[in-house]
Order: structure tokens, then sequence, then C-alpha cells
């Protein structure tokens, strides 16, 4: 890679980081006000983007041991965030699932974050919308090439 290419690609992305981070605040916020904690905002939209998901496929999707996931669910459980409900087709497999007010939470975390985007981006022409978003789905097929879990609901 030549100097120039490594520059302008370490800008970018400089520039994309303090991009996301605009949305820290938002998020912070409403994780705040809902007593919910990153390891467990990350779990609450793991099994709203894969309903039925053990902990096991949890953990391994989340890059954390099982033990650590099953604390963390445990947790969600008993704020009424999460169930867990027995595999029909096999009793020892348990699955998580999002109860309504798991989907309310998420739900309210994305409303959010969309709004605040949504806000930001309308400084944009439609112009640069359009070529923010095929610059941005370039991005996302890159790590989804690269097998990197995308965080969905934001």
């Amino acid at each position: 890679m030549d100097g120039q290419r490594e520059t302008l690609l370490q800008e970018t992305a400089t520039l994309f980081a303090r991009a996301a981070r605009v949305l820290d605040p938002v998020r912070l916020h409403v994780w705040e006000s809902m007593g919910v904690t990153f390891p467990q905002l990350r779990i609450l939209f793991r099994v709203r983007a894969r309903p039925g998901i053990d902990v096991r496929g949890l953990a391994q999707d989340l890059g954390i041991s099982s033990s650590a996931a099953s604390q963390q669910v445990d947790k969600l459980v008993a704020r009424a965030l999460l169930s867990r409900v027995e595999d029909p087709e096999d009793r020892r497999h348990v699955r998580l699932t999002l109860t309504p007010d798991g989907e309310q939470a998420a739900g309210e975390i994305s409303r959010a974050t969309r709004s605040r985007v949504e806000r930001l981006l309308d400084a944009l022409s439609t112009q640069d919308l359009h070529t923010l978003g095929g610059l941005l789905d370039q991005v996302v097929a890159a790590a989804a090439a690269e097998d990197q879990p995308a965080v969905s609901g934001v």
C-alpha cells in the first residue's frame, strides 16, 4: 500500500470512528435510563436478530464464555427482558427470546439512535445521501465478508 493511500485510510478510519461516537451520548442516555449495561444490550440485540438462539450460540456470536453469557442472560431474565423457552425438539436445549419488555427496550434504543442519525443526515443533499448510502453498503458488505457479526438494531 502506498503512503498516500495509507494516510487517507487512517484519516478516513478516524473520521468514521468519530462519526460513530456521535451516537454514544444518545445510546448511553437510553441505556442508563433503562438500567441496561453494554454487555446486556449486546445480548438483547443479538437475541433480537436471532430469536431462539441458545446460550452457547450467543456466547460464540459475542466472543465471550458461555458462563459470562449465562450470567448476563440470568440478569436479563430476572428483569423480564429475556425469556428462556425449552426447545420442543430437544428439552435439554433452551432457546432465548425477547419478552415484550425486551422488544420495547431494544426498539426504544433503535428509535433514539435512528432519530439522531436522521437529524444529522438531514443536512446532506439528496446526492450526498445516495453516495454515503452506497459507501456504507460497501463497508457493511466488507464486514460481512470477514464474518464479523454486525450489531443490528442501531
